[in-house]
């Protein structure tokens, strides 16, 4: 088993990835084998519009979502995790996502294996657990319908600002290790 995370807030210390490391070290004591992927510090374009993976079986630019999207396929889970920033997922996440336009087919089928397990991880600095619900729908519609994933859960941490802070929420850091061990269960 392999379980990738693609972390898009731009603080490697911060919650959000904090939660997916969680989530990995979880799996990783399930027996997966995992790698994480920081968004920030990878070099990336938006999709260009110009159809090339529709007519070929990639995205034509060459950078470094090319080996984050073979790890994708490879992956048996995959752990994604963004903070919420102006109502919705940051922009890494968001260019990250627009690029996945290269995963589909032309007719829209997808062109990764079906059958991946997927968690969403969220974190916000609004205290309202509901404030963005609509968004962690919307993001699992789309890891749901364009890419066949099964999403197995959804962790949001709530009411945090400062990198570190949900360290001290032991039942959340609980719960995404659990969410780890149990993913293929």
């Amino acid at each position: 088993m392999k379980v990738i995370g693609i972390v898009g807030s731009p603080r490697k210390n911060g919650n959000t990835n904090i939660l997916v490391q969680q989530v990995l070290e979880g799996a990783a004591e399930a027996g997966a084998e995992t790698r994480n992927f920081i968004l920030n510090e990878m070099n990336y374009s938006g999709c260009q519009g110009c159809n090339y993976c529709k007519s070929h079986d990639k995205c034509k630019l060459e950078d470094d979502l090319m080996e984050l999207f073979d790890e994708l396929a490879s992956a048996d889970g995959v752990v994604f995790g963004s903070p919420i920033y102006f109502g919705q997922f940051t922009g890494q996440m968001r260019l990250f996502l627009d690029r996945c336009y290269s995963l589909i087919n032309a007719d829209f089928s997808p062109r990764l294996p079906a059958g991946k397990k997927a968690v969403v991880i969220g974190t916000q600095g609004a205290p309202d657990a509901e404030a963005f619900k609509g968004v962690y729908e919307e993001f699992k519609g789309q890891i749901s319908n364009f890419m066949r994933m099964d999403v197995k859960d959804t962790i949001v941490g709530i009411g945090y600002h400062a990198p570190g802070e949900v360290k001290e929420d032991t039942e959340l850091m609980e719960k995404a290790k659990n969410t780890g061990i149990n993913l293929f269960k």
